[in-house]
């Protein structure tokens, strides 16, 4: 039961509009359970109007059958008994018109009912005994006492019936003033009920709209919103539906707002990864140094995105160890100087290389192979990329940070770029490196072509030949042999 009332009669905009649709239901039910006990206080005014309309007729039929039987009876003893069967029509008819009055429920408790019943008794006897006398078997003194009796007795009944109808309309006229007074009272209770209605309508109406005015302002506010205004926020503090609903779509707008600042944020990240690749990809192309390269690149990477460290692996000539050739901070240049290497398969770097494969580990502390280095004591999270060329693996893109879960997919995509484009270059840079070893060879033995030809004797040719050939090979001694016969070497000694 308490919950039903808190139910009703919470400060809610249901609970408003249902208190409001309760009491107007309460008033309706009140007024029809009053109605329906005023109304059965009386007879329905149709069986009353039925009763008494019934019990008039009966009442005109005998006064008819009353006034017959003076006329006929008077005219009997004028004319004789051509008359008789009249009167005893009469006599029938006044009987069977009080048997009717007896029967309505309007006239048979009325007392002058039971004195019309005694004279009609009397007068049926009195105008029997006169139609009796007119045969000479009783005196005629006697007759003209029955006679007079008849008469008095006709009279009486004339008036009993005047009396009686009288009686009848009465009654009518009060049964109708009742109806009239219950009418006016249902009437009056129904105006009273319609003007609290109309109140209550009005009251709940006004109510509601109070109430409904925040829906309003929270049109207005999802509105902005919807312009792009995320900073509106929905007025809080009801504690109604529409409280809820505030509340909840501040919240939503909160998330959304977030998401959006998250997004911008992606955004943002992406172009500066883009920009980043494509300012080391712009700087690679004109770095031909394997050394000065890795160095630029794990530098750029660092500055770029705030990394704890990053450093670049190459593998050696034999391909057996990774060699570290640039990193970043005092701890790269402290392993620079160590000549720090890792060997294949060993770590997160050796199992980049040899896999082929980034490898990621996103908690340091969880990840049973990752090697700790005591120069990077605050390391939390690493990646490997491989520098590959198609399945030739050139050496490690390694980045570490210092917060958990600090590398993700977006950076190793961004570090998977950068590690292609290194591995070209590099790839380019010893490309440059073989290729400018043949060009100075090849100068080297032109120029050595030249000053022989200059030369204008056997022996100034193998002067010439050895000389400069000590000179580019940079060997204290180079012995030049003709045959058996004589042999010059770069001192300038036989």
């Amino acid at each position: 039961m308490r919950s039903l009332i808190n139910r009703v009669f919470n400060p809610t905009l249901r609970g408003s509009i249902t208190a409001a649709f309760i009491i107007i239901t309460v008033l309706v039910l009140v007024l029809a359970v009053a109605s329906y006990f005023q109304l059965r206080q009386v007879p329905p005014y149709s069986d009353v109007i039925l009763s008494t309309s019934s019990a008039m007729s009966s009442l005109q039929r005998m006064t008819a059958a009353t006034a017959a039987l003076d006329a006929d009876l008077e005219r009997f003893l004028i004319r004789g008994s051509e008359y008789q069967d009249s009167i005893n029509k009469d006599l029938q008819d006044l009987g069977a018109s009080l048997k009717l009055l007896q029967a309505s429920p309007e006239t048979r408790v009325k007392p002058e009912l039971a004195e019309l019943d005694s004279t009609h008794f009397m007068l049926q006897g009195e105008v029997k005994y006169v139609l009796i006398g007119q045969t000479g078997e009783v005196s005629s003194g006697e007759v003209n006492r029955q006679i007079v009796a008849a008469y008095n007795d006709i009279v009486k009944v004339k008036q009993l019936l005047a009396k009686l109808s009288d009686t009848i309309l009465v009654d009518l006229q009060t049964a109708a003033r009742s109806q009239g007074r219950i009418a006016d009272t249902v009437l009056i209770r129904s105006m009273i009920l319609a003007a609290l209605v109309v109140v209550t309508a009005v009251v709940a109406t006004v109510v509601v709209n109070l109430r409904l005015r925040g829906i309003t302002v929270l049109t207005q506010v999802t509105t902005a919103i919807a312009g792009g205004d995320l900073n509106r926020v929905a007025p809080e503090g009801r504690k109604d539906e529409i409280g809820t609903l505030a509340v909840s779509f501040n919240a939503m707008t909160s998330r959304l707002r977030e998401m959006v600042n998250t997004l911008e944020q992606r955004v943002a990240d992406r172009t500066r990864a883009i920009e980043t690749s494509s300012e080391i990809s712009r700087r690679l192309s004109t770095i031909l140094d394997q050394k000065q390269l890795a160095l630029t690149v794990a530098e750029e990477v660092q500055r770029a995105f705030n990394y704890y460290h990053a450093h670049i692996y190459l593998y050696d000539e034999a391909e057996e160890n990774l060699v570290m050739v640039g990193g970043t901070g005092e701890a790269g240049q402290l392993m620079l100087d160590r000549r720090h290497q890792i060997a294949r398969g060993r770590g997160l770097v050796g199992r980049a290389a040899e896999t082929n494969q980034v490898v990621l580990v996103p908690d340091t502390q969880v990840d049973p192979n990752w090697l700790a280095n005591p120069l990077l004591p605050d390391t939390k999270s690493e990646v490997a990329v491989p520098i590959a060329v198609g399945e030739r693996v050139l050496g490690v893109l390694d980045v570490q940070h210092n917060i958990v879960n600090g590398l993700g997919k977006q950076d190793v995509d961004l570090l998977q770029s950068i590690a292609n484009q290194v591995a070209v270059a590099v790839q380019n840079a010893t490309l440059f490196t073989q290729t400018q070893r043949v060009a100075d060879r090849e100068a080297l033995v032109n120029a050595i072509s030249q000053k022989i030809q200059t030369a204008s004797s056997v022996e100034g040719v193998l002067q010439v030949t050895a000389r400069e050939l000590g000179a580019a090979l940079r060997a204290q001694r180079v012995l030049v042999q003709v045959g058996g016969d004589a042999t010059i070497d770069n001192t300038g000694k036989g």
